[in-house]
Parts: structure tokens; C-alpha cells; sequence
């Protein structure tokens, strides 16, 4: 039959479903509210009274937060205090120092130095004068260490109040080689004088050609394709000359191996028409004086004839 009713009113008494999204989500226990409920939820979940470090402290839920509170509250304290116990021992080592009442270490001893030295670097227009200690006496009023980040914000406080002594020359700031007080808050370059500075370097002098020239580890070491085609046209043109060069030498020069072992006066294979040539050359005596001292060369006229 159809009702009316539950048509107009779809969820009167009927159960909300869990979303999709929140279908397969772990249950956040509730926060418990009488020590049985605790107890429960400590059984549930595994809590136990023990010992604590903060950071566990810092990551429980609210319910299991409830039930240390409740079951184990004294290890709960002593996690919340740890903290405020570190703090607390960091302070007196602080105030020792300013104190002297220990002597900073080596390495306490070089991040002081450090310190101060960045500082120096990043506000020339703070003067060293007795007068400008009063900065260091900020940070020992209010047991802070000697870091750069201190030394900043103690400068800052010092400089608004206009307690410091500060050179707006050094920075360009004006003409003045020193003002404070009034002279100080109402400079006009006042926001200016109170900023870091950042000083030019050696390096920073340097033109780029003379900054790439100095760093040799910037310069390139592979060689480019265009170098060794250019390495090599060069290599080939000088073996082709040298080449031409010892071919041109060897032409010049008549050796007894290019020819073999020759007898004396005519070739082993003589040339007839070149023989003939040099016989027609030669006059009657010459002919029978060479016939009488060569039996080869005469052996040579008598196949021509």
C-alpha cells in the first residue's frame, strides 16, 4: 500500500549508510568518558601505561591522549616537561658563557667568530665603537647565543630605537660619517640603514672573460667534431707534402738498385736504337779504343751489324 507519509519523510527512522569513501576507513575511537569506558578502550587497542617521549605525545589522538591522562599520568607529565627541561638546561649553558662561568669550546669559540664576522660583512655602516657593544648586551640580557640571526635581530631592535651609532657614508646613504638618536629614526635613508648590505668581492670585480679564465675547471675538455676535422685536414695536407716532397727527391736521384747489377759500359738488355745512337756519337778512334778495352761493347757493335 502506499504511504504517503514515508514518501515525503525518506529517512525518518531508516539507518545513514557509510559512503563509499568512508566504507573501508578505520574507526576513530571516541573520546572516553568514565574510567571503564577507558579501561575498555585501553584493552581494545592495545594502550599501556609507560614511559613516554614527546613526539609520541604530539602524534596520539585526543581518546588516547584521554586515557594516559587518566591511566598514566605521570609518564604523560614527565613527556610534557621534556621539552621545557631541555630549554631550561640550554638556558643555563647560555648563561654560564655570558657569565664565564665555563669556557666555550673550540668549536663554540670559531661560530662566535663566524658570526661576528658575517655580520661585519653584511652592515659596514655599523661602527665599532665601545658605544655599539650595547648589541651584545641585547642578546646577553636576554641569554641568547652569539649567531648572525641574533645578532640581526638585536641590531634591528637597537637601530629602531635609534640607540646605534651607524654610518650612512659607508653605504651611500648620505654624507654623515655617524648618527644616532633622532638623527637616526628620521634620516631619510633611515629603512636603508637598517638593511643588510651586500659588498663586492674580488670575485665579484671580475669581468666574465676574466672569471671563465681564472676556473679552468669551467673550460670545456671534449673536443668538437669542427676541431678534429680541422686537426685532420691539416695532418693530411702535411703527410700528402711531405710525400710529394720525398717522391719529388727520389726522382732526382739515379741509384744502382733501380736498375739492377750492370756490366760495364752496355745494359743487359740494350736498347739497338739507342745504341746506335751513341755509336754514331762516337768517333772511329773512340769506337776502337772502347772495342779493345770492352769485349762486351764490342761483342754489342757486332750484333748491329
Amino acid at each position: 500500500m502506499f504511504n504517503v507519509y514515508e514518501k515525503t519523510h525518506r529517512f525518518r527512522g531508516k539507518t545513514a549508510k557509510d559512503s563509499p569513501a568512508s566504507a573501508g576507513a578505520a574507526k576513530i575511537p571516541r573520546v572516553g568518558v568514565n574510567k571503564s569506558d577507558l579501561e575498555a578502550q585501553g584493552e581494545l587497542y592495545g594502550w599501556t601505561a609507560r614511559p613516554l617521549s614527546y613526539n609520541e605525545v604530539r602524534e596520539m589522538s585526543s581518546s588516547e591522549l584521554r586515557w594516559h591522562e587518566k591511566l598514566n599520568a605521570a609518564n604523560l607529565e614527565k613527556a610534557l616537561a621534556t621539552p621545557a627541561k631541555a630549554r631550561e638546561g640550554k638556558d643555563r649553558a647560555i648563561k654560564k658563557l655570558w657569565d664565564n662561568q665555563t669556557q666555550a669550546t673550540p668549536e663554540q669559540a670559531a661560530e662566535i667568530w663566524n658570526a661576528l664576522q658575517r655580520f661585519r660583512q653584511a652592515y659596514p655602516q655599523f661602527l665599532p665603537r665601545a658605544e655599539n657593544e650595547i648589541v651584545l648586551l641585547w642578546l646577553k640580557e636576554r641569554n641568547m647565543l652569539v649567531t648572525f640571526e641574533n645578532l640581526v635581530q638585536a641590531f634591528e631592535a637597537n637601530a629602531l630605537e635609534g640607540r646605534l651609532y651607524l654610518n650612512p657614508s659607508a653605504i651611500g646613504a648620505g654624507s654623515e660619517s655617524e648618527v644616532i638618536g633622532p638623527a637616526l629614526t628620521s634620516h631619510h635613508n633611515f629603512p636603508l640603514l637598517i638593511q643588510p648590505q651586500r659588498r663586492m668581492s674580488e670575485t665579484d670585480r671580475l669581468s666574465a672573460q676574466e672569471f671563465y679564465n681564472e676556473h679552468k675547471e669551467l673550460h670545456p675538455t671534449q673536443v668538437s667534431p669542427f676541431a678534429l676535422q680541422k686537426k685532420q685536414k691539416v695532418e693530411n695536407t702535411q703527410a700528402y707534402f711531405a710525400q710529394t716532397s720525398a717522391a719529388t727527391s727520389e726522382s732526382n736521384v739515379v741509384r744502382v738498385t733501380n736498375y739492377g747489377q750492370q756490366t760495364h759500359g752496355v745494359p743487359p738488355e740494350p736498347d739497338k736504337y739507342s745504341f746506335k745512337q751513341k755509336i754514331r756519337s762516337m768517333s772511329a778512334s773512340e769506337i776502337a779504343q772502347r772495342c779493345q778495352d770492352d769485349p762486351t761493347f764490342r761483342k754489342a757493335l757486332d750484333e748491329l751489324k
